[in-house]
């Protein structure tokens, strides 16, 4: 199978560029990596090729306790920072890469941190090729889902696969997140896999910024398919 043409269009794109030169596989090819339903523990010795890909400013993350951690979520989360309205930072794992379909069945819960001066939560998006087979320029696009605001200080689940979802093809530093928050149109993944039946995933997960300064805020138990992510500090 190709890589080389994947690996060039994702690194200039550079959204989700370590992830996708991940041992992403065409659909039709994919093995299910998921194996067993199961919950794996990700701690900052343990990846499991969760990485920062797009990365912004002073955004940053750290594995603790301080916030405790949702049902059945164990004692840690990840916590996610963006003091400045253009910082950014990303949790996200090529681990997931196959059918669109699998995110039907998909969530994570997030937290507030009480001193944060927005109501914002932290986001998810999807990395895929709007029409599979090889990743040619302007393939490369990012589902964002934007969650609803919830009470500080509480943990909240968010059903990602009953959501909608902006669609925005990745160009250079272009910033989805921002782009869905200002009026983006937002579809659900039905909508989105009819309109584009070829549709195949590179790499997902949470994002936090640009437009959320100040903002601190935690996540954890990412679900997605059979599989769910436990964030641990150790």
């Amino acid at each position: 199978m190709r890589r080389g043409p994947r690996r060039a269009v994702a690194v200039a794109a550079v959204a989700f560029a370590a992830l996708v030169t991940a041992g992403v596989m065409h659909p039709a090819l994919a093995f299910d990596p998921f194996g067993p339903s199961g919950t794996v523990v990700v701690t900052p010795s343990s990846a499991n090729q969760f990485a920062g890909t797009f990365d912004r400013g002073a955004g940053s993350r750290e594995f603790t306790a301080r916030h405790g951690a949702p049902p059945d979520g164990g004692s840690g989360a990840l916590e996610l920072r963006t003091p400045g309205k253009d910082d950014k930072v990303q949790f996200v794992t090529g681990e997931v890469s196959g059918p669109l379909e699998r995110f039907r069945s998909s969530s994570y819960w997030a937290l507030r941190d009480p001193g944060s001066p927005t109501d914002a939560m932290p986001s998810f998006q999807i990395a895929v090729d709007i029409d599979g087979g090889e990743l040619e320029p302007g393939d490369l696009h990012l589902l964002t889902f934007v969650p609803r605001p919830a009470p500080a200080g509480t943990w909240t689940r968010y059903d990602v696969g009953a959501g909608t979802f902006c669609t925005m093809q990745q160009i250079g530093g272009a910033d989805a997140y921002r782009a869905c928050v200002d009026g983006g149109e937002r579809r659900t993944l039905d909508a989105i896999v009819d309109a584009h039946p070829g549709i195949s995933v590179f790499a997902a997960g949470v994002n936090q910024g640009g437009a959320n300064a100040g903002l601190v805020a935690a996540v954890d138990l990412i679900q997605i398919g059979n599989r769910t992510y436990d964030l641990e500090p150790g």
